[in-house]
């Protein structure tokens, strides 16, 4: 982390402090910098940039706000649209610098050109196999040995409805159509026709992709896509150059993922005319989007596409998450970004870690608030942690805690009941940056009026013990924040960590799919203790799947459940 400070001169006289943040905010000492910085005796100015943070330490956030309220003019411009969206929530003043957008590309998409050599084979199938019904023209050429036989037309014609052709020199470009390089021969197109030729090899190399690339740039100008994959030499280079020059779109693979044939695309990145640096998933979700009517949602085939790409370039697995939701909040995420089209938003989230991480929080379940569904909390406290009141130790889990409204109600819930100092409750989430603010434990204030209500019907009337108002957000007890660990955990990916006597997950498997809430019963039933307790949300649903997995209702309903077995 680097902090500089700058003061600057007004017209007043006065001066503006100009601060400067670069990385994180990692270590206690930077921090303790920072707000040694806001609590300055005197009332100049502070203009803080923060270019790659996410998140602000909670102590930070105290001390603006404290300046704030001496009457210190602060403003804090948040390069991250995290950040940014981090202080707005706690009523804090932030200047959203909106990141650069990509460059404009490909506003239609009439030919695609894939190409490689060595370790190529298996990834133009894939891609060729995920190309939805359009009118592109699609061209591919792979360095083969001349005197062998190239059997890429027959084996792409099983995968495709596409038209797949070996083409005769002259012959016109049709829509809808594969033009696969002969052995032997370059392959150029030129006022709608294809040409064959035996000229001398380029880099080795004939059929050649700078060849085809070249072509491509000047018949389709920024009107082409073309894909560098696997393979070894130089042959290409130059025609990554012409494309990207001429306003066209160029990817390549990640070398990464070549199995030691990643020379042809590693040169390719240190030469420096492409656009995006991507594995091969990637590849095939985005010139999929090419190549289909540009639109803002991402729908069926072209979603699946995009979830399974996303898994590979984060790790996250959305792909079991209900796919009506993840369209909507996608959509939503693309008008409000600015991006003209789902083509153009994926190029960014696959690339961008500022869009990418974006994503994953607009995916990840974060709908929550203090003592939500009372009625449950009030079930809780009656029956089941006065049964847990025996154990020498409760240990609890809140499965997908979001911003850790409900995991710091149970501590509460436990600190009402004398239960807290023999507790320990775990809080987890997918999401990293969800999970910096739940142990931050400060949250909007305009929900107070609402948790007061929550927390009186759930039988109590002291809510003020619990939280502490500062005008302009809440703080939660340091007690709580002692007592809550907040861990990452993908429940459709992580397994079993402990053994609970208490598990709540509520409105998170209801946008799951029926495979993984199975999946999901099953890791419940291995955490749970046998004289354990689950609870699921009044809107998840899924009382008979529960009961299929051996998960027993409690008497009197409210989606508490036993174990009564262990499920596969």
């Amino acid at each position: 982390m680097n902090i500089s400070v700058q003061s600057t001169g007004t017209t007043n006289g006065t001066g503006v402090r100009r601060v400067s943040l670069l990385g994180r905010l990692d270590r206690p000492e930077e921090a303790t910098e920072l707000c040694r910085l806001l609590a300055g005796p005197d009332s100049q100015p502070l203009d803080i940039s923060c270019f790659d943070a996410d998140t602000l330490p909670a102590d930070v956030i105290e001390a603006i706000a404290a300046a704030l309220d001496r009457g210190v003019d602060v403003k804090v411009r948040a390069y991250r649209p995290l950040l940014a969206h981090g202080l707005s929530r706690l009523s804090l003043p932030v200047l959203p610098v909106p990141p650069s957008p990509p460059r404009a590309l490909l506003e239609r998409c009439r030919a695609v050109a894939l190409a490689g050599s060595a370790n190529s084979l298996d990834k133009i199938l894939a891609i060729v196999g995920a190309l939805p019904e359009s009118n592109a023209a699609i061209f591919i050429a792979q360095h083969v040995q001349e005197d062998q036989p190239n059997l890429l037309d027959r084996l792409l014609e099983v995968l495709t409805d596409y038209t797949v052709l070996m083409p005769q020199n002259l012959m016109a470009i049709k829509p809808h159509t594969i033009y696969v390089a002969p052995p032997g021969h370059h392959m150029k197109v030129a006022h709608g026709l294809v040409y064959l030729t035996r000229d001398r090899k380029i880099s080795y190399a004939r059929p050649s992709i700078d060849v085809l690339f070249e072509s491509l740039a000047a018949e389709y100008g920024a009107d082409a896509l073309v894909a560098l994959l696997c393979g070894y030499g130089q042959d290409g280079l130059a025609g990554c150059a012409a494309v990207h020059a001429a306003g066209g779109c160029v990817l390549v693979e990640d070398g990464s993922e070549c199995e030691g044939a990643g020379m042809l695309p590693d040169s390719a990145i240190s030469a420096g005319h492409f656009d995006h640096l991507l594995k091969h998933r990637a590849i095939a979700s985005i010139v999929a989007a090419a190549v289909s009517p540009r639109s803002r949602t991402a729908e069926g085939p072209l979603l699946d596409l995009f979830l399974g790409a996303v898994h590979e370039h984060t790790g996250y697995d959305f792909r079991s998450y209900q796919h009506g939701t993840l369209e909507r909040r996608i959509a939503n995420l693309i008008r409000s970004s600015g991006f003209i089209s789902f083509f153009d938003f994926q190029r960014a989230a696959l690339s961008n870690p500022q869009v990418t991480q974006r994503l994953l929080t607009e995916l990840s379940i974060n709908v929550t608030e203090f003592f939500r569904h009372p009625e449950q909390f009030l079930r809780l406290r009656q029956e089941v942690l006065s049964y847990l009141a025996s154990f020498p130790l409760i240990k609890v889990w809140s499965a997908g805690c979001a911003t850790g409204e409900e995991a710091y109600s149970l501590a509460m819930l436990l600190d009402e009941l004398g239960l807290l100092e023999k507790s320990r409750i775990f809080a987890t989430d997918i999401n990293p940056y969800l999970l910096e603010l739940a142990q931050a434990g400060l949250f909007p204030r305009e929900g107070l009026e609402k948790s007061r209500n929550n927390h009186a019907e759930a039988g109590y009337t002291d809510f003020a013990r619990h939280i502490e108002d500062h005008g302009r957000y809440l703080k939660v007890a340091e007690r709580y924040r002692e007592r809550v660990l907040f861990h990452h955990h993908a429940l459709g990916q992580d397994g079993v960590f402990n053994e609970f006597q208490l598990i709540i997950c509520r409105n998170v498997m209801i946008y799951f799919s029926p495979a993984m809430q199975r999946r999901v019963f099953g890791l419940f039933a291995q955490s749970l203790h046998r004289e354990g307790f689950l609870v699921l949300g009044p809107s998840d649903g899924l009382k008979w799947l529960a009961q299929e997995c051996q998960f027993k209702p409690v008497a009197g309903g409210e989606n508490i459940y036993r174990c009564t077995g262990s499920t596969p």
